[in-house]
């Protein structure tokens, strides 16, 4: 639970190494067979803890079957918990800590299984530990490195704290880990800017409906809706960026363009909202943002959610899909090269929904420009995710050195600045209005420029070292 309790809401930022510290300690007292079985167990105590909301969106939203909910939402735990069981391999009672390199296997290995959780069937990039650590000293690391060596250095400092509890420190190591405080500390103090802002800002205001998925899928509120949309952009006075949150109206938006531009006010206004947006040439339906105005301009979203946006597998998964009867459950995938969209000169990179959990999506260009995270998490109701869905576009705004806008239908909408901090939030289950000037940044931080290869060719080495030494001492 202390793991959990690191992350939004709750933000008890010194829980993950207690919880961290606790679990190596243990394993250091264990034959490997039984680390590894310990190991498992801890995770499936983060994920149960962590992300047993999936059961929440499934049984409520998703045809209401008890069985299938609860089976879909016990396999991803378990599934889930095998990225943590490896650990038990190389931290158990044979471990030794001989030199700096026997003291990084640690956080190597466990950053490369979270690297591996984010990938595999799509990944599931949540709960990684260095999300839990914004607004906190690594604020400064994530620019620079980004979430996952965040997560090293949690994990360095928690094997340390360990080993030294347990007596197995090695002597060159504490000299090592002197070092390392030292670097981080200049670090902290020299404080270098990765991005500066536009003088004129872009003043946009953001809608959040609040409107039960329920509700939102029944063809006879379809009217409702709307009249809702209408009403809260009545209540916007001078801005003329307006957003609204993902598939704001659940019907094909080819179908119901005159309603969108209903909505302009003038020549110079900006609708940007997530649509479904159908390509006749290609006979497919996508989740997309629109930018409206004298123009159209579209974007596809490229990472869709299995089982609620399309189904894997389908030979194997076709009859679960059937049974959960999710609206709107058979989209494409949108194109990997997409370009961002430009509004008053201001470059502005779309995400729809989870997409904010994966930094390799943006493609950050050298030029004054804009964040925008769309999202309907309503399907989670009032539960942990949509404030860990948040606590990650802020860990997204830290590492692009970026403002991040983000609207969302039931909550939480909020405007982040490049800094990782909320300017302005609409809380969850609210409907409400956001209006502020947000100033586009110019420039590309070190995480953007390199992504993750950098902590990919560190762990990488020191695991090639490990090998090699440990071969060596056997």
């Amino acid at each position: 639970m202390l793991y959990t309790f690191s992350f939004s809401p709750i933000n008890f930022k010194l829980g993950i190494f207690f919880s961290l510290f606790i679990f190596f300690y243990i394993l250091l007292s264990c034959e490997k067979k039984q680390a590894i079985i310990l190991s498992y167990i801890y995770g499936i105590s983060i994920f149960t803890s962590g992300v047993s909301w999936i059961y929440t969106s499934i049984y409520y939203y998703g045809g209401g079957n008890l069985g299938i909910s609860l089976l879909m939402t016990v396999s991803l735990i378990i599934f889930l918990s095998l990225f943590i069981a490896p650990l038990g391999m190389i931290l158990n009672k044979n471990y030794k800590d001989k030199s700096f390199v026997t003291l990084l296997i640690i956080p190597s290995v466990w950053v490369s299984l979270e690297l591996l959780r984010s990938i595999i069937f799509g990944g599931f990039p949540w709960l990684i530990a260095g999300y839990s650590q914004e607004g906190t000293i690594f604020n400064m690391i994530y620019p620079i490195t980004g979430s996952y060596f965040v997560s090293f250095l949690i994990c360095i400092v928690s094997i340390s704290i360990a080993l030294f509890f347990k007596s197995k420190l090695c002597k060159s190591n504490f000299k090592n880990i002197f070092i390392l405080i030292i670097f981080f500390n200049l670090l902290y103090f020299y404080n270098p800017i990765w991005s500066i802002d536009k003088k004129d800002p872009l003043k946009i205001s953001i809608l959040q409906p609040n409107i039960n998925p329920g509700i939102k899928y029944d063809d006879t509120q379809i009217d409702f809706i709307k009249k809702k949309y209408l009403s809260l952009i009545s209540r916007n006075i001078t801005n003329k960026t307006i957003i609204l949150p993902e598939t704001a109206i659940p019907l094909i938006y080819e179908r119901d363009k005159n309603f969108y531009k209903s909505m302009l006010e003038s020549e110079d206004t900006n609708i940007i909202t997530g649509i479904f947006h159908y390509q006749a040439s290609q006979n497919k339906i996508y989740n997309s943002m629109l930018v409206l105005n004298k123009d159209e301009q579209f974007y596809d979203k490229r990472h869709l959610v299995p089982f609620g946006e399309y189904t894997p597998f389908k030979i194997f998964f076709s009859h679960i899909a059937e049974k959960l009867n999710i609206p709107m459950s058979n989209l494409s995938h949108g194109k990997l090269d997409q370009k961002p969209f430009l509004i008053n000169n201001i470059t502005i990179h779309p995400l729809i929904c989870y997409e904010i959990a994966y930094s390799s999506l943006i493609n950050m260009t050298n030029d004054y420009s804009i964040i925008i995270n769309i999202s309907n998490d309503s399907w989670f109701g009032n539960t942990l995710a949509p404030h860990q869905h948040l606590q990650i576009a802020q860990v997204r705004a830290l590492e692009t050195a970026h403002p991040i806008i983000r609207a969302a239908n039931t909550g939480i909408s909020a405007i982040i600045d490049k800094n990782g901090l909320i300017v302005k939030d609409i809380g969850m289950d609210t409907e409400g209005l956001i209006s502020d000037k947000v100033y586009p940044s110019k420039g590309i931080s070190p995480y953007m420029y390199f992504g993750d290869y950098p902590v990919l060719m560190l762990i990488f080495s020191i695991m090639l070292f490990y090998w090699k030494y440990y071969r060596k001492y056997e």
